[in-house]
């Protein structure tokens, strides 16, 4: 079973956005989603705790490091790093694991992409994973002048001349968003890239299957959900020709025993983290942990992608040590 991660990307750039974010979620109807601000205030300390996440992550032997998107986000809320620069970054500390990007689709132009994806790829000491996804922030579409109502051609024509253009295709095209003639990408990638959709409902699972190189799921979606969505992804997969490979994302927290993970995570749940529900998280101590992945294992899930549900960086990195030394020999093959 592989393990890897999901970095969180938004960070409060003072006390004052943190308490703007306890407004706005305790004004949020129960179960709504919103994105949690992490860590330190200061812009040069949380990127050095990004790095100090990044080599974590490599020491405790995960397979594959992500890096999230977000646009539009206030000043007056959180910072947010872009992840095209930030993946070059750490990268440099990442090692052979698999690294990649988690983008909203449509607010990309597939050439650039393609180019800063040959560009990763040059650096890359291990294969790349570009996960797509459509994103539901009508705000952001507003701000960057597109129709909320257009993400899904907009994803299907980025994720189609991507592929093209990393093949090494020559590329003419005229589409409702998108013009190329001609166009051609160098360098092409020099390490293995794989493009995932992410997708919370069974017409997202059908389209990760018909254009994607795998599935990463919702977050929050419940092992019942997840069941008939993952049938509708096989089904589409083995339609179109494509590999099967369902990726499970699910938020994390590993304490020394089951009462210390649930001390630390409680405080957090009562304030609605992120529209979700216990059942869909991994928090525990390490055997309750394992024994949770062993079970999405028998439901079809041979990897499982992770973001920490603290934002503390000292609890994160402890947790990440725990993974390593407890969770990791437990659920790969002797």
């Amino acid at each position: 079973m592989k393990l890897g991660t999901s970095l969180r990307f938004l960070f409060p750039t003072s006390p004052r956005t943190h308490e703007v974010f306890r407004e706005r979620l305790a004004a949020m109807p129960p179960g709504a989603f919103i994105e949690r601000p992490m860590g330190a205030y200061d812009t040069a300390e949380q990127a050095r705790n990004w790095l100090e996440v990044a080599r974590a992550c490599r020491d405790a032997g995960l397979d594959t490091l992500l890096v999230g998107d977000h646009h539009g986000v206030s000043a007056a809320y959180a910072n947010c790093f872009q992840p095209v620069p930030s993946l070059g970054r750490l990268m440099a500390v990442t090692g052979p694991m698999a690294t990649g990007l988690v983008l909203l689709a449509p607010f990309y132009d597939p050439l650039l992409l393609a180019e800063q994806i040959g560009t990763l790829a040059a650096f890359a000491e291990g294969p790349l994973i570009v996960t797509f996804t459509l994103g539901g922030n009508p705000g952001a579409f507003r701000a960057a002048g597109m129709d909320f109502g257009s993400r899904v051609p907009r994803l299907t024509e980025v994720v189609t001349l991507t592929r093209r253009l990393l093949a090494g295709e020559t590329v003419t095209h005229a589409g409702p968003y998108h013009r190329l003639e001609g166009a051609q990408v160098s360098p092409r990638p020099r390490v293995p890239v794989s493009l995932w959709l992410a997708g919370t409902v069974p017409a997202s699972a059908a389209r990760a299957g018909r254009l994607g190189d795998g599935w990463l799921t919702g977050q929050n979606a419940t092992p019942a959900q997840l069941a008939e969505q993952l049938d509708v992804y096989r089904e589409a997969a083995t339609r179109a020709g494509r590999p099967v490979v369902p990726v499970l994302r699910r938020d994390i927290h590993i304490g020394e025993s089951d009462a210390d993970a649930e001390a630390t995570v409680g405080p957090i749940l009562a304030e609605g983290y992120r529209g979700t529900g216990r059942e869909t998280l991994l928090v525990g101590g390490p055997a309750t942990v394992v024994q949770q992945l062993r079970e999405y294992r028998a439901l079809g899930f041979e990897h499982v992608l992770v973001r920490h549900v603290v934002g503390d960086h000292a609890a994160m990195l402890a947790s990440f040590a725990r993974i390593g030394a407890h969770v990791l020999p437990a659920i790969r093959p002797l």
